[in-house]
C-alpha cells in the first residue's frame, strides 16, 4: 500500500513538471495565435515597449543574444510576420526574414528555465551584420530586449517569472 502511494506521488509530481514545461512552450503559440496578446501583455507588465527605428532596410538586421542564463531557452516572437525563434545559446539571430518594412512587434520570453525559477537573465542587442561582423548596433549599444529576475523581488504576477519583454521596431528603407 505504501509503495503504491509513493509511486502515485512520483507520477503526479512528474506530470505536474511536464505541464509546467508544456505551458511555457505554449506561450509562443499564445502570442502567435491571439490577436489581443500584445495589448494584454502591455497591461500586465506595466511598461511600454522599447521603440527602435531602423533605416537602410532589412539586409543583415538581427538580434544578438549577448547574455543568457545557462540552461535557459528564450524565444523571440515576431507577431506581425507570425514567426518565432527559440535560442538556448548566445548567438546572432538573423531577423531579415522575420521582420517586415514598417512597424514590427517583437516579444521575448523565457520558454524554459534551467530549474531555478528564482534567477534568470537574457539580453538581446539589435544590430546589422555584414559578413558576420556587426557594422551597426542600434539603441546606442543598449539592449533592446532584456529581462533579469534575481529572486530578490517579490513576485507580483507571472510576468516576473516569464521574462516577457516587448519591442517595437520600425524598418525604413531611407
Amino acid at each position: 500500500m505504501k509503495r503504491t502511494q509513493c509511486i502515485l506521488f512520483i507520477i503526479l509530481f512528474l506530470l505536474s513538471l511536464s505541464s509546467i514545461s508544456f505551458a511555457q512552450g505554449n506561450i509562443v503559440d499564445y502570442f502567435l495565435k491571439s490577436p489581443e496578446a500584445w495589448d494584454k501583455t502591455k497591461k500586465l507588465i506595466h511598461k511600454e515597449p522599447t521603440k527602435i527605428v531602423v533605416t537602410g532596410g532589412l539586409d543583415g538586421i538581427g538580434f544578438n543574444l549577448a547574455e543568457l542564463t545557462e540552461g535557459d531557452v528564450v524565444a523571440l516572437v515576431f507577431i506581425d510576420t507570425q514567426k518565432s525563434e527559440k535560442l538556448q545559446h548566445k548567438r546572432f539571430c538573423n531577423a531579415a526574414d522575420k521582420l517586415a518594412h514598417g512597424k514590427n512587434r517583437v516579444v521575448s520570453v523565457i520558454t524554459r528555465n534551467s530549474g531555478n525559477r528564482t534567477q534568470f537573465h537574457y539580453k538581446f542587442l539589435l544590430q546589422r551584420n555584414i559578413n558576420n561582423e556587426p557594422i551597426t548596433i542600434y539603441n546606442n549599444g543598449n539592449a533592446v530586449l532584456e529581462s533579469t529576475y534575481d529572486g530578490s523581488q517579490p513576485v507580483k504576477d507571472i510576468s516576473n517569472l516569464s521574462g516577457i519583454e516587448l519591442c517595437e521596431i520600425e524598418v525604413r528603407d531611407w
